[in-house]
């Protein structure tokens, strides 16, 4: 059998060297043959995978949600995909803390050993694909808004910080959103995504028989620009309750839905930046991936 190791040296809190010892005797253990690839640019990780993925059973992921996300990029369209797993090392790690993961690298290569791989469904924004959230408006942008050092010292807190500032704003973008089955929904919206997981960033949250990883369904969540104080003061209510039961909250589930905009929008694909036409369609691909989960995991 054969692992490749894609590694990011300059992921978050630069520790993953310490720790490339322990992986590589696991891997050994576990029968696998390992190449180890050192990414130095934005997309090696995805070059990586997507060149060396099908000669490979097992692809074991070291950075933030940011390589993790170029790794799915670059084995979505191979015949044969390996499985992946994550060891997460970036300032944040949402995506661990919304799929149940842990965040902790000793704890993750301890899952990697007795976990399982579990096919996930991903979302294809465009030509792209994304893991966890394609998102705009509101907190969207503050993934990639949010300098780095900041990100480094406050963590989560630094996004928070960041999208109390586009409160000030409130930037809100016409958007004509239609999905598979013909429903329409046209608004100002400050705030739009499509999501596979039970919470984005730690603000928005679902409930867990909303959500099916492997449904072949995508959540879509709108928020129309509040006209008054009262009528922001209920969506953040909403929001932070989890409960989502705003006027101005529209939230469905969807196998594909477009979004035409009379302005190009700035989108964040699993936190990272991407600027788009005025036109983008976002489609979920069923079980495309196979990705390590705990066995302690519930989903």
């Amino acid at each position: 059998m054969n692992a490749l190791l894609i590694i990011n040296p300059a992921s978050g809190r630069n520790l993953i060297g310490d720790y490339v010892d322990d992986i590589l005797s696991l891997l050994r253990k576990k029968g696998f043959q390992t190449e180890v690839c050192e990414t130095r640019r934005k997309d090696d990780a995805k070059y990586f995978a997507k060149e060396k993925g099908e000669s490979c059973d097992l692809i074991v992921c070291c950075g933030g949600d940011g390589t993790l996300s170029e790794v799915t990029n670059g084995v979505a369209e191979l015949h044969r995909r390996p499985a992946i797993g994550y060891i997460p090392t970036g300032t944040t790690n949402d995506f661990s803390k919304n799929m149940g993961l842990s965040t902790d690298i000793l704890q993750s290569i301890i899952d990697l050993n007795h976990g399982s791989p579990r096919e996930l469904d991903i979302g294809k924004f465009g030509s792209k694909y994304f893991i966890y959230v394609a998102s705009f408006g509101l907190f969207a942008e503050s993934s990639y808004a949010t300098p780095q050092n900041l990100k480094k010292r406050l963590g989560h807190l630094a996004y928070v910080i960041t999208g109390t500032k586009e409160l000030l704003n409130l930037r809100s973008y016409h958007v004509k959103v239609t999905d598979d089955s013909g429903n329409t929904y046209e608004d100002e919206y400050i705030y739009g995504s499509v999501s596979n997981s039970t919470s984005i960033g730690g603000l928005m949250r679902f409930d867990d028989a909303l959500v099916d990883l492997q449904d072949g369904l995508h959540e879509v969540v709108l928020i129309r620009r509040p006209k008054s104080i009262a009528e922001f003061n209920d969506a953040a209510r909403a929001i932070l309750s989890g409960k989502n039961d705003s006027a101005l909250i529209t939230v469905f589930s969807a196998r594909e839905v477009s979004f035409e905009s009379e302005t190009p929008i700035d989108w964040s694909l699993d936190g990272e930046h991407e600027h788009t036409g005025q036109t983008v369609t976002v489609r979920n691909i069923s079980r495309a991936i196979k990705l390590f989960f705990p066995k302690s995991a519930s989903k």
